[in-house]
């Protein structure tokens, strides 16, 4: 059997198909040509943002190890680079195709301009003063970046200097999202996934560590409810069991959406938890003590998380669950087998908001369970009320 051809990528400037067909419905050729082009230099810095893997280059332990040294530095910077110079690219088009206005002399910032003859002038003005004001807030970025790179007490650390890259780098990638998503909503109403190139795959991202965090916290709880009910001597080896849950979850592809320093508070519990499974026996506090603090922290930083990336994403899943629930209802009435297919469609739709509440996770798996051994009619009718009352409980706020 031939072995399967691996996926062609797109090219470094490929846009998403909503932005091309707005750029295409744009009456001012002119303008909808220089956009294309800031656009897909915008796509083009993003790309290799995306391809700048902090991940590989953080510290797997807490040990110190010689700091920053000159071997790192050799290994990141062509990847910094190549960063930095599609970021300067892309301000380069800025200035190339919307050059910024010439000031006549003596005229200062309260000085009078003359009124947009259109409405398709007003938003090619505005538009334009998007694009300066996010190029130059690129620009000064680009420079603190250097800035940062030359403090004793960033290149002194790694996980230091690992947390100020993957922090520029995060920043990069939302101040040119920001500028592709309001030069395109001038001229229509789209989401920022439809248009920012590599958007929807940081969303998946967040969306799989949240599922991820779920999975550890629960299994976490489980080890500390029977570590209450052991012996002092059973207590080391739940320890160590502890630390290798841990140490899965900082291997799990979706841990690379974690941050630098969220990922230095799991190695640093990890390795407190190695060292207290070497005693001989532990007291009933002693891994609540390590673990609930953790617990209370992870929940925290998932719940960032759904404020900043997943909001709009949940209330689409939560719509999608929505109407298949609505369909499930209309083929049980109509006595149709469809019930049970679509019923298991919107259980697996709904994995998507793993994470989002303890409750409808506990839901989630159960429903998982039933969809799977088959479902007759009492017992999707029983699945579809359980369903929609999880779903109207979910904390949208």
């Amino acid at each position: 059997m031939p072995a399967p051809k691996p996926k062609s990528r797109l090219p470094q400037d490929a846009l998403p198909p909503r932005l091309e067909s707005l750029l295409e419905t744009l009456t001012d050729r002119h303008l909808a040509d220089r956009l294309e082009r800031v656009h897909r230099a915008a796509a083009v810095a993003i790309d290799r943002l995306g391809h700048l893997s902090i991940a590989k280059y953080e510290p797997t332990s807490v040990e110190a190890d010689g700091g920053a040294d000159l071997s790192l530095w050799e290994t990141m910077a062509p990847a910094i680079g190549d960063t930095l110079v599609g970021v300067n690219q892309l301000v380069s088009a800025v200035h190339q195709e919307f050059p910024p206005p010439s000031r006549p002399a003596g005229l200062g910032d309260g000085g009078w301009a003359p009124p947009p003859a259109s409405s398709d002038e007003r938003l090619a003005q505005e538009v334009e003063a998007v694009l300066h004001a996010i190029a130059d807030r690129l620009a000064r970025r680009v420079a603190e970046l250097g800035q940062q790179m030359r403090r004793p007490e960033v290149v002194s650390d790694r996980w230091t200097l690992m947390a100020e890259l993957q922090a520029f780098r995060a920043d990069f990638r939302v101040r040119i999202g920001d500028l592709v998503y309001l030069t395109a909503s001038a001229f229509a109403d789209v989401r920022r996934d439809e248009v920012v190139p590599g958007y929807a795959h940081q969303v998946g991202a967040r969306a799989a560590l949240r599922a991820a965090a779920a999975d550890l916290r629960r299994s976490l709880q489980g080890r500390l409810e029977r570590a209450a009910k052991a012996e002092p001597r059973a207590r080391p080896a739940l320890a160590r069991q502890v630390a290798e849950s841990l140490s899965a979850f900082v291997s799990l592809p979706a841990s690379v959406a974690l941050r630098t320093p969220q990922k230095h508070q799991v190695l640093e519990l990890r390795a407190r938890l190695m060292d207290t499974a070497t005693q001989a026996e532990l007291a009933p506090d002693a891994l609540p003590g390590l673990v609930e603090p953790y617990l209370a922290a992870l929940e925290e930083q998932m719940e960032e998380v759904t404020r900043t990336w997943l909001v709009v994403h949940d209330r689409a899943v939560w719509a999608s669950c929505g109407v298949k629930l609505e369909q499930a209802d209309m083929h049980l009435t109509l006595g149709s087998r469809g019930a049970e297919r679509v019923l298991a469609e919107a259980v697996e739709a709904a994995g998507a908001l793993q994470g989002r509440s303890a409750p409808f996770d506990a839901f989630l798996r159960k429903a998982r369970q039933e969809a799977g051994d088959g479902l007759e009619e009492a017992g999707a009718r029983e699945l579809l009320g359980r369903f929609q009352e999880r779903l109207a409980a979910l904390p949208f706020s």
